[in-house]
């Protein structure tokens, strides 16, 4: 399995740093992997919405159906599964001191036989979690 964690400190208020990130439409606003990303319904996000990603790894882009499956005031997850990959991204914010403190941890690991590359993921998926950061930072900013 490859995790990343990271915790990035805003003045967005909470509830705007949450929906933007949450809503997988933007991914490709702050992630340089995420070559398109599209939102299949419509209206306030819920629990069902869906994003389709084109994400790019390893030379290649791999389609990507992401399910929010957690909402609530302070957390997000979304969640993509495939029959040799899967991964899960939560998003939590908290206030401190006056300002937003927003968490994104995001843990992959492949599946079935595939796991035995889970130490090579782990490995690959650290680079690019790194430049998403990065983009985060950024956009939040």
């Amino acid at each position: 399995m490859a995790r990343f964690v990271v915790r990035f400190v805003t003045d967005w208020d909470p509830t705007r740093a949450l929906t933007y990130i949450a809503n997988f439409e933007n991914a490709h606003e702050w992630d340089p992997s995420v070559a398109t990303s599209t939102r299949r319904d419509q209206g306030p996000l819920h629990v069902g919405s869906t994003f389709d990603l084109a994400v790019r790894f390893a030379g290649r882009t791999v389609p990507l159906q992401y399910e929010l499956t957690e909402l609530s005031d302070t957390r997000a997850v979304l969640c993509a599964t495939t029959s040799s990959f899967e991964s899960c991204d939560t998003v939590s914010v908290a206030t401190n001191g006056g300002r937003t403190e927003l968490t994104y941890d995001a843990q992959l690991s492949l599946r079935g036989w595939w796991r035995v590359f889970n130490p090579l993921l782990a490995i690959a998926f650290a680079r690019l979690a790194e430049r998403a950061a990065v983009g985060i930072r950024r956009a939040i900013a």
